[in-house]
């Protein structure tokens, strides 16, 4: 159901772009203290990782879930982060930094945590800017509904690790070539593995959403019109989908593997914005 007016106050949207801020000034912090110590440095729980961004994460995450308890009760309706963008994109980030947290633990993949930042802030703020500007509030009561947009949340952050090993694969890869590390990253071979692991979690996810989507459709076609399946929403999806197939395949494709592997995890991720920004305005 689409409403006129968003439920959505002045104070919780600049207290998203605060929290969106916060994992900003995270990644800029994490960036100098590596510029100034490449190989480690002292932080509040993990070698690494400086205290700064630490306090700078935790602070974003907080204040996400604080905006989403109080939406949460004010509205009596604890489904939100199911039902509209804005709550999803403060799901997704707490989400985000379960997965931060992970990788900083992960001795392997910590330097992993610095590339999801960035994304974390993007995604909050591509889920503000859709409950403002295209709020649409969804049926969970729908069984189906309520899968497909759970398999997308999950999804999306095992398509958003797959993203930032690719990113991490590319620039070690840059590393090795110009025979200069300026940050220690995680092995070629392990980063291949992790980006693998990664999509093979997160294709059946997005599958589940695309055929939830389909069959919805199907049976209330005047929710997306009669030509429904020509839409630029469908359409990226598919190409999404087919993106991201062929990456369960790298051991009997070795032309998807390294370097190409890694710009199709980035490629498939960015077709997933334009999808949800797409649906968003729908």
């Amino acid at each position: 159901m689409l409403h006129d007016t968003p439920n959505i106050t002045h104070v919780e949207f600049i207290s998203l772009l605060v929290a969106g801020l916060c994992f900003v000034l995270a990644f800029t912090a994490q960036v100098a203290e590596l510029r100034r110590t490449p190989q480690a440095s002292e932080a509040a729980f993990c070698p690494g990782i400086s205290k700064a961004s630490t306090a700078w994460v935790a602070g974003g995450a907080m204040l996400s879930a604080a905006i989403l308890i109080w939406r949460g009760w004010r509205f009596g309706l604890w489904s939100l982060p199911l039902s509209d963008y804005f709550d999803a994109g403060l799901l997704l980030a707490i989400l985000l930094t379960g997965l931060w947290m992970w990788f900083c633990w992960t001795r392997q993949l910590k330097t992993l945590a610095i590339f999801l930042l960035p994304l974390t802030g993007v995604l909050i703020l591509v889920g503000g800017i859709l409950g403002v500007a295209g709020y649409r509030n969804f049926n969970t009561a729908n069984p189906w509904i309520a899968l497909h947009i759970g398999s997308i949340l999950i999804g999306t952050v095992c398509f958003a690790a797959g993203c930032v090993s690719g990113l991490g694969y590319l620039l070690a890869d840059r590393q090795l070539r110009k025979k200069k590390e300026n940050w220690p990253l995680p092995s070629l071979t392990r980063l291949e593995a992790f980006n693998r692991h990664a999509i093979l979690l997160g294709f059946p996810l997005l599958t589940i959403a695309a055929i939830t989507g389909i069959f919805e459709a199907l049976k209330n076609p005047q929710s997306m019109g009669p030509d429904w399946y020509w839409s630029p929403k469908v359409i990226l999806t598919v190409v999404a989908w087919a993106v991201y197939a062929p990456l369960l395949h790298v051991k009997l494709t070795p032309s998807f593997r390294g370097a190409r592997a890694a710009w199709l995890s980035i490629l498939g991720f960015a077709l997933l914005l334009a999808v949800y920004a797409l649906a968003g305005f729908g």
